[in-house]
């Protein structure tokens, strides 16, 4: 089979870089004993050399799973412990909690790499928004002047800080710079000539792959994002690193740590140790996708079948390496249809109250849970409650967690995956309040470019943020100038300029 999806790739890729506009795309399919096919389509960017299976390409986010694996081969040489507190490896370090004092004293390597810890997703030094020159090292330290978004442990929310700690724990406890640890332990050993996090190494690569991003001429190369996403590989070393995977971490990683890395307590989907785990037409999917500065990226295999697939793109204006790496996987695990989910059983309970309907918000969407329906957009879902605290909608099944003493819940999660949406209940418009910087208009940037615009609001006295991605989330003032939003996240108007998560609210 392998050889017929090698030459419908052949055919079809050229034609989609056309179509999409898109400069570059390295491809590699895999199995535990070889790479059964690599190939490079495009050019480095325009009029650049063209793109081959050793080409060097940014892979964002999927650097995590590197950087999770450099974790666990530390936790097996006994340099560092998934599940002591990383006070012990940065005594220095804090964070701020409205939901508890010292949560540092709680946070575990294991919420690191899991994204249980709490964190935003943006530091306030060097991130997606502003990078500037600031050093990795910087870049976490500035981490203690963050706020976590829930209580250490609570529940996973995506975020890069987590693994940019875990990467400075190593650095920290052995002694020699993040990208030279992993490179011994890890990129050596399995020989990854091609694959580096060193940005000297990446500047002087004159064939490195160029990141293209619509309305921006000039892209970073260096990061200070490092562990999270500063990882630069080709289609031909990234294949070798699945491998490892497909061959149970050989002889370099224990079985039993390597289990870790993919386990989900309580689930068989959501997201282990810098790994996301799902399932395809029924068959156990691993992997991750990485997107940013020009590059988008997917990495994924398939260990009951035996094989993986990378796909490599130096643009962000489309979608193609999620579609393409799905599209190889699909034809690769065969076609079968996938297993019908289990019903869920009914089990006593008392009925759901009122106070259960409301707005929720999270997973780049706002639902709605109203009368027997759950809302999302145009969508309308029938909800059946099987208990008090979980209800089914479309075949999937939530929990409502952490209800106060009016039986308003504060979370709705997803028990498939572990995925959560904050309670957001959103008042009727009303006429503003003027007063200071509310019911004003804010620019966001990326990189210089303006991306977006926000606005802060008050109105009857609720205080809401309008982001820039179309949400509205209500804010409510935890201290003087202060604020905590519905989702967890911080609007801080003690700065200059303010910001929120983090990023600048530059005034219009």
């Amino acid at each position: 089979m392998s050889e017929r999806v090698v030459a419908d790739l052949q055919q079809r890729v050229p034609g989609l870089l056309e179509e999409h506009r898109l400069p570059g795309m390295a491809i590699g399919i895999c199995d535990a004993d070889s790479v059964v096919w690599s190939a490079g389509f495009g050019s480095t960017r325009t009029g650049g050399l063209p793109i081959e299976s050793g080409t060097r390409f940014s892979v964002q986010s999927c650097s995590k799973m590197y950087t999770a694996t450099a974790v666990l081969l530390a936790v097996q040489e006994g340099l560092v412990e998934l599940d002591a507190p990383i006070l012990r490896y940065l005594p220095e370090f804090r964070v701020n909690s409205s939901f508890e004092e010292h949560p540092e004293r709680r946070i575990t390597l294991r919420h690191l790499l899991g994204h249980t810890a709490g964190f935003t997703h943006e530091a306030p030094v060097g991130s997606n928004y502003l990078v500037g020159n600031e050093s990795f090292e910087a870049h976490c330290r500035s981490i203690c002047e963050t706020w976590l978004r829930f209580p250490v442990g609570h529940h996973y929310e995506y975020s890069n800080l987590g693994i940019d700690l875990a990467g400075y724990v190593l650095q920290r406890c052995s002694g020699m710079p993040f990208h030279e640890f992993v490179r011994r332990t890890l990129l050596e050993p399995l020989g990854l000539e091609r694959t580096t996090f060193d940005a000297r190494v990446i500047a002087r690569d004159a064939g490195r792959a160029i990141g293209h991003s619509t309305g921006y001429k000039r892209l970073p190369v260096r990061v200070p994002m490092v562990a999270a996403g500063g990882l630069y590989t080709s289609a031909e070393d990234a294949c070798r690193y699945l491998r490892f995977h497909l061959n149970g971490g050989e002889s370099l990683l224990s079985s039993e740590l390597l289990a870790e890395m993919y386990r989900v307590p309580g689930r068989d989907e959501g997201y282990g140790l810098g790994v996301a785990v799902w399932r395809m037409r029924g068959v156990p999917i691993r992997g991750h996708g990485g997107g940013g500065f020009g590059f988008l990226s997917d990495m994924s295999w398939a260990p009951e079948d035996g094989v993986g697939v990378v796909v490599l793109t130096n643009s962000t204006a489309h979608q193609l390496q999620r579609q393409v790496a799905t599209d190889i996987l699909t034809d690769l695990i065969g076609s079968g249809a996938s297993p019908k989910s289990a019903p869920v059983a009914a089990r006593h309970g008392a009925a759901p109250s009122a106070a259960v309907d409301g707005g929720y918000v999270g997973g780049g969407d706002q639902v709605t849970l109203t009368g027997g329906f759950l809302i999302a957009g145009e969508s309308r879902m029938a909800v059946e409650f099987v208990s008090a605290d979980e209800f089914t909608a479309d075949g999937e099944l939530y929990r409502l967690r952490d209800f106060d003493s009016e039986g308003r819940p504060a979370y709705l999660e997803s028990v498939k995956d572990g995925s959560v949406r904050y309670r957001n209940d959103l008042p009727d418009r009303a006429p503003a309040d003027v007063d200071g910087p509310w019911n004003q208009d804010y620019a966001i940037h990326v990189s210089g470019v303006r991306d977006g615009t926000a606005r802060l609001r008050k109105e009857n006295g609720v205080h809401l943020f309008d982001h820039w991605n179309g949400r509205t989330v209500r804010v409510r003032e935890h201290r003087p100038g202060l604020y905590i939003a519905a989702n967890g996240e911080t609007l801080d108007l003690t700065r200059t300029p303010p910001t929120y998560a983090n990023v600048r609210l530059d005034a219009l």
